[in-house]
This record gives C-alpha cells, sequence and structure tokens, in this order.
C-alpha cells in the first residue's frame, strides 16, 4: 500500500483515539483511558516509523467512484478489470518507452513482465484497489518501476488539467502507444460516468467527471506522427544527466530535444575515451514526432537515438 494513504490511515486513527481519550476521561473511565493511552502510544510509534522509512518499490492506489460504484460495497466487474488493464498498459509501455524509445506500432510490449503490478489490497472508505510491485528482493534505491508508476500518476493529472499547457508539456513525452491507452483509460471512465482518484506514496489527485470529460477529449482529438531521419550537423550541446540535446544543422536550422538511452550511453563512452563529442560534426538518427493536439498547430518534438558516426569517417 502506498506509504501515504498508510500515513493518512494512522494519522486518521490518532484523531479517533483523542476523541475517545476526551470522553473517557470526561466520564471518569481511568481503566478506559489507560487502554485508550496505550493503543495511542503504539500508533504514534508506528507512524514516527513509517515517517522515517523509506518505500523502494511501487504501489499505487486507484479509488473509483460513479455510477459503476456502490459506495464502499462493490463495483462493475466489467468495468474494474478494463480500468486495471488500462492502467497496466500504461505502466507498461512507458516503461519500455523509456527503456527501449519509441515502441512499434504493434506487437507485444517488450520487457512486459518486468512491470506487472499485483492487486494486494481493496482500499477502505471507497471502492479502489491497491496495486503493488511484489519481490523478494530488497532493494536499496527506488526500483526503475516505482519511478514509472508516479510518473504515470503525473501524466494522468496533466492531461486531465484545466490547464492547456500541462496537457501540451505531457503530449511531448508520449509516443502513439501510450496516447492509445490514455485514450482507453479516459473513454472507459468517461463513458461509465465515473470519477477517479489516484495515490502513489507522493501524490494525491482526484478527477471528477468534468476533468475526465475533458481528458478524454484531448486524448481523442490528438494524433502523433512519428519519423526517423538520418541528419549531419554540429553538436551544440548535450546533456547526459537530464537526456538534452541540440544540433546545428546548415546554416539557420537548429534542432533540440529529448536523447535517447542508447545515444546518452554513447555520449558516456565517447567522453570515457578522453574525447569531446561537442563542436564536432556528426551523422546522428533523430526521432521527430509531430503532435496535432486540440485545437492546436501541429509542432515537431525530436528525439536523438543514436549517433551514427562523424561526418569525415
Amino acid at each position: 500500500m502506498p506509504r501515504k494513504l498508510r500515513l493518512d490511515g494512522l494519522q486518521a486513527d490518532l484523531a479517533s483515539l483523542d476523541a475517545l481519550l476526551q470522553s473517557a476521561r470526561e466520564m471518569g473511565d481511568p481503566v478506559g483511558e489507560y487502554q485508550i493511552e496505550k493503543r495511542k502510544s503504539a500508533i504514534e510509534a508506528e507512524l514516527e516509523a513509517l515517517t522515517a522509512a523509506q518505500e523502494r518499490k511501487a504501489s499505487v492506489a486507484l479509488f473509483f467512484g460513479g455510477k459503476p460504484v456502490l459506495g464502499s460495497r462493490g463495483i462493475s466487474a466489467d468495468f474494474a478489470g478494463h480500468m486495471l488493464e488500462y492502467f497496466q498498459d500504461l505502466v507498461s509501455r512507458a516503461f519500455a518507452s523509456n527503456e527501449l524509445g519509441s515502441l512499434g506500432e504493434r506487437g507485444p510490449i517488450p520487457k512486459r513482465q518486468a512491470t506487472d503490478l499485483m492487486v494486494t489490497q481493496l482500499t477502505r472508505g471507497s471502492f479502489g484497489f491497491v496495486l503493488d510491485e511484489l519481490s523478494d528482493q530488497a532493494e536499496l534505491e527506488d526500483t526503475a518501476l516505482k519511478a514509472m508508476v508516479e510518473e504515470i500518476v503525473t501524466i494522468v493529472e496533466k492531461v486531465a488539467s484545466s490547464n492547456e499547457i500541462d496537457f501540451e508539456e505531457v503530449a511531448e513525452q508520449l509516443d502513439p502507444r501510450m496516447l492509445i491507452s490514455l485514450k482507453n483509460f479516459f473513454v472507459t471512465l468517461d463513458a461509465a460516468e465515473a470519477t477517479v482518484r489516484l495515490v502513489d506514496d507522493v501524490a494525491d489527485i482526484s478527477l471528477d467527471q468534468p476533468a475526465v470529460h475533458r481528458a478524454r477529449l484531448r486524448t481523442e482529438a490528438t494524433s502523433i506522427d512519428e519519423a526517423d531521419q538520418l541528419i549531419e550537423g554540429v553538436l551544440v550541446g548535450f546533456l547526459p544527466e537530464h537526456r538534452k540535446f541540440e544540433i546545428q544543422v546548415g546554416q539557420t536550422l537548429t534542432l533540440y530535444g529529448s536523447v535517447s538511452k542508447e545515444a546518452a550511453e554513447q555520449y558516456a563512452q565517447l567522453v570515457a575515451r578522453g574525447e569531446n563529442p561537442e563542436r564536432q560534426t556528426w551523422r546522428v538518427r533523430i526521432r521527430q514526432r509531430t503532435i496535432t493536439p486540440l485545437n492546436r498547430p501541429p509542432r515537431d518534438v525530436n528525439r536523438l537515438l543514436e549517433f551514427v558516426g562523424r561526418a569525415n569517417t
């Protein structure tokens, strides 16, 4: 379960115990007062330990509301199955895209097994599911899947944001198959007249029906077209930590954008050999993505896929 939910639950328990403790004191019930104080001390110790702990694996809770849900009693099986499927697809496709670059239009998702989340609990209060990354291995650092789940929660929030700039920013990160998963996610929510709340270790976002409908319109109206190009130009700048590049093509054209994992590794290898790749003329493979959002002109986003070689080789 996300640490944020556990913290919220313990804090709610403490608030309830404080009320009971006050009542016991007013009624002159020393036995009840002692038992409540003992329980309160145990929860305070648990809260302190949880606050200091670091959760290294992925964990996210999805709460649903609206027509498919009957309070905390139940949820439409068909609706729940689709929503879990589409959320898992989002995580798997984003993970594969981050590791391998843009995905093919069809076929199985690479590294799918490494991204599988497990339903471990039902949420309390309203109906939903807790999804966890399960592994017997202890982690010293946050797993890649944890970072990706948290990124997906942020993407979902920005796609539905009332601020158009938020959506435009996140659209630059999407590839066509991720856009399809987002569209499936929001179309299913909107058609069912449902709402959703997502909670991870940091974020807690709630999307009402207008936000869900706004996200559906955006994902249905947005198109993403991709094409790879082999270009030649002077590498002006390269930030391997942030995976950003800038390259001058001819006298008037400057391209900039993100960098693939493979290109960042190539750059690091060149630097390790004592070479300075910048201010040199290179042949590079660029993937140009043309994004056409709702009621906005198309714009191009570039991704440097690989260094093919120096221009004079």
